[in-house]
């Protein structure tokens, strides 16, 4: 991906949402189209701890759901500049996912700007999810 210098007028800066060691990093097709602006900043920036099945999807209540992963950083989607029409948007991107992992809530909440959803807690709770969440 070619560098981009991008003058911003405001800086976001995210909490690191995990604790300890994280396991490999793992690639997944991401499906920018389920993604709202509570998972991309307004800079088009996929935020760090986003939470994704193997399809490459949010977690949406489906039964057998659980997390492959969660987004070690922030990664900048390409082709956006920012978070605009996410829903039409038909790239479907490889990004970086992290399996074995430990994540704060709060921290994942202060990043995200809400709290963590049912279907989200569920997934993770779920037999075959690598990622771990704490309490509070």
């Amino acid at each position: 991906m070619p560098i981009e210098i991008v003058t911003v007028t405001q800086n976001q800066s995210y909490g690191n949402p995990f604790i300890g060691d994280v396991g490999q990093v793992e690639h997944i097709k991401l499906d920018v189209s389920v993604l709202t602006t509570d998972e991309v900043d307004s800079n088009g920036y996929l935020k760090p701890g986003v939470l994704l099945k193997s399809t490459g999807v949010l977690p949406d209540g489906t039964a057998s759901e659980y997390i492959w992963g969660a987004t070690p950083e922030a990664y900048k989607l390409p082709g956006r500049t920012g978070n605009s029409s996410l829903g039409s948007d038909t790239t479907d991107p490889l990004v970086p996912v992290v399996r074995d992992c430990l994540i704060n809530r709060d921290i994942w909440e202060d990043n995200m700007g809400r709290a963590m959803t049912a279907y989200e807690l569920a997934a993770i709770a779920r037999a075959g999810s690598h990622v771990k969440i704490t309490t509070t």
